[in-house]
């Protein structure tokens, strides 16, 4: 299988020896000449070939599963829709056949503007019709339903609003729409499903004329009731994965919890009664079937391995596409599915899953700096490093804990944060109980910080199960004003999804955690020892502005409170560390000014990246990868690609355009 990297190889391989020949004087220079990330920020790659990874679209993708470049097998076209900067709809070829898990090749993008195919990029739906491939969608607006035909010969260029019919019955909340013969007439109907609060809509569209020239007749509600639906899971996802499951010849139906379990819906006559048989949980071995994602699930119904069952597809919040195998079974009067896998493609760029903190450590005691992440789904990523001046990266693996993912998830509702399926962590990597192991800090979706201790060795990392992070208060325990978590005792209740930082503030010998305050402020955790016990203080306020005033890192409230990602180094070659942080739309940074009556002095200096990269916050941080002494910096985004600058002289702190040394901003810093 020939793939770029080999090619981007070749090329390095020719241009070194060109350039040996004509006396250049070393292969790092070369090599730094060749390197692609000297003009600002680029896409990280792996630079690995024959990897593969988990196929990965971005953000929130919308699945549309079909045979587009018609070589007989399935391809996918899907849409990141949720993403700020990486919308649009991108095709992944597959490029093994009819089998099961197919590969598929690196993501091409299509479509630059979401808006332009549809409302959000979030309601595609695939329609087969007498062989031929259409797609359906709201508009951007809501207020017209458009069908997109024969996608594969005019990839989105001949579109056409449905029938006036149709118009008249769009319903206000985000819905999707998919054509197919519900009554077993012939005829291709309209069928169109809608989210309600602790209930559900479908709804059938009775086709009365004829497949070349419809015409709907006003829509019926298809009723529906469950009775395996466990009572905090009353809200149903509903999209229209519509299809003959237990190949029966009808068309039966299947929807998705709030925890991302599958409700199956048996079609008995459905087609002249309108109502289909109670939902029942979808499961494999007695064990209820579960995506890895609690976010958005968008299913999509196709036989992908057309061995004449229909599978689902299912694109998550976290980008990622899942399979799920009918292997054409019946267990216990439902289709037997096997549980969700990911789907796998050529590795290109490295994505770590959505709204990624990345830390820079060697994890592997091998001397090379590896990445260590959280992310959205509530992981800790660990990915390689496998050396070169342009390094490459292994794929990414799950750190564990007892021989199980880390996975950091809410199990419990929260009335603030509407669904308990968010992870958000954000990580930091180093040594927080002084026996030369890195350990790791991690605070979560809820703000609640926990210690990973490393109880392995220095190049075979074992991770024990989290424990909290505790401080000795003085007084009661600051807690945030609002925080969709809560704390018992002494632990530690931060700003939720903000980053740790280990760092020894003082100089005492012992390392200190600096992170925001319970009003967003920074803050100084300091450690000291008693009895041999390391010991967590009372935040201090101890980093400061050229004027003395505490730095207010974020003073957004509720939702837009915590949030922020930082990391301290020495950016501009004095000797200080510096702070680098996250904030709209990309990354900023203050030039530490030295200390002043044991307080850091930092001085606001602007944007480090002028290019929008974000659409939640990003996650900086510094690293030198190639090992030229020359501080570069990482930056995971929403996404979960990370994005990389290697710089080519320590005076150049920004990637605006200034020719000299960085000056202060005329502006104060604020958290936009």
């Amino acid at each position: 299988m020939f793939q770029k990297s080999h090619f981007l190889f070749s090329l390095s391989a020719i241009a070194i020896a060109l350039a040996l020949l004509n006396g250049c004087s070393s292969t790092k220079d070369i090599y730094t000449q060749l390197s692609p990330y000297r003009d600002g920020v680029e896409k990280l790659r792996y630079y690995h070939p024959d990897l593969l990874v988990d196929l990965d679209v971005g953000f929130k993708s919308v699945p549309m599963p079909m045979d587009f470049d018609g070589d007989g097998d399935i391809d996918l076209l899907v849409s990141a829709s949720g993403a700020y900067m990486e919308c649009g709809v991108f095709y992944f070829e597959n490029i093994s056949g009819n089998v099961d898990m197919p590969i598929y090749r690196a993501g091409e993008k299509l479509s630059f503007d979401r808006f332009r195919l549809g409302y959000e990029g979030v309601c595609f739906v695939v329609s087969e019709v007498e062989g031929r491939t259409h797609v359906l969608t709201p508009d951007r607006v809501k207020d017209k339903l458009l069908i997109y035909e024969d996608v594969p010969q005019n990839v989105f260029w001949k579109k056409r609003d449905m029938p006036n019919s149709i118009q008249n019955v769009m319903p206000d909340e985000k819905s999707t729409w998919k054509m197919l013969d519900w009554d077993g007439d012939g005829l291709y109907d309209l069928m169109s499903a809608q989210s309600i609060d602790k209930g559900e809509a479908l709804f059938f569209h009775k086709n009365i004329g004829t497949n070349a020239e419809p015409d709907y007749q006003s829509p019926i509600k298809v009723k529906m009731q469950t009775s395996e639906l466990p009572a905090d899971e009353l809200y149903l996802d509903m999209d229209v994965p519509l299809a003959d499951y237990d190949h029966d010849g009808d068309v039966d139906y299947m929807g998705t919890t709030r925890y991302s379990h599958i409700i199956y819906y048996e079609n008995k006559d459905a087609g002249t009664r309108n109502e289909l048989e109670p939902g029942r949980m979808l499961k494999y071995q007695g064990q209820p079937i579960q995506f890895e994602c609690r976010g958005t699930i968008r299913m999509r119904s196709v036989d992908l391995n057309q061995d004449g069952y229909m599978d689902i597809v299912a694109g998550d919040e976290d980008g990622k596409v899942s399979w799920l195998k009918n292997t054409g079974r019946m267990v216990d009067g439902m289709p037997e599915f096997l549980p969700p896998r990911f789907l796998q493609q050529e590795a290109k760029f490295v994505d770590l899953g959505s709204i990624v903190a990345p830390r820079v450590y060697d994890w592997d005691g091998d001397g090379l700096e590896d990445i260590v992440a959280g992310n959205g789904v509530g992981n800790i990523v660990f990915v390689k490093n496998l050396g070169g001046l342009i390094p490459s990266w292994d794929a990414p693996k799950l750190l564990e804990v007892n021989g199980q993912p880390i996975r950091i998830i809410p199990t419990e509702s929260n009335p603030r944060t509407s669904r308990p399926h968010w992870g958000y962590v954000t990580i930091d990597v180093g040594l927080w109980d002084e026996d030369k192991l890195p350990d790791i800090l991690a605070n979560d979706h809820n703000g609640n910080v926990v210690l990973f201790k490393n109880i392995g060795s220095k190049k075979s990392p074992k991770l024990a199960p989290a424990q909290a992070v505790e401080v000795e208060w003085e007084g009661h325990p600051l807690r945030p004003t609002w925080s969709p978590g809560n704390a018992t005792g002494n632990e530690l209740l931060a700003p939720w999804r903000t980053s740790p930082f280990i760092m020894d503030f003082n100089q005492d010998g012992l390392n200190d955690l600096v992170m925001l305050d319970h009003e967003g402020y920074l803050a100084v955790y300091p450690r000291s020892q008693k009895d041999g016990q390391l010991l967590l203080h009372h935040p201090q306020r101890n980093i400061v502005f050229p004027d003395g005033s505490p730095i207010l890192l974020n003073q957004l409230k509720n939702k837009s409170s915590g949030r922020l990602k930082i990391t301290f180094a020495d950016w501009d070659g004095d000797g200080l560390e510096d702070l680098v942080f996250s904030s709209k739309p990309a990354v900023d940074w203050m030039k530490n000014m030295g200390m002043e009556n044991g307080k850091m002095v930092l001085q606001y200096m602007g944007r480090v990246v002028s290019k929008t990269m974000m659409g939640h916050t990003d996650g900086p941080v510094v690293s030198d990868f190639n090992k030229d002494g020359i501080p570069d910096l990482l930056v995971g985004t929403e996404t979960g690609v990370l994005y990389y600058w290697e710089r080519s002289n320590i005076n150049g702190t920004t990637t605006m355009t200034t020719s000299d040394k960085q000056q202060p901003a005329s502006y104060p810093y604020f958290k936009r």
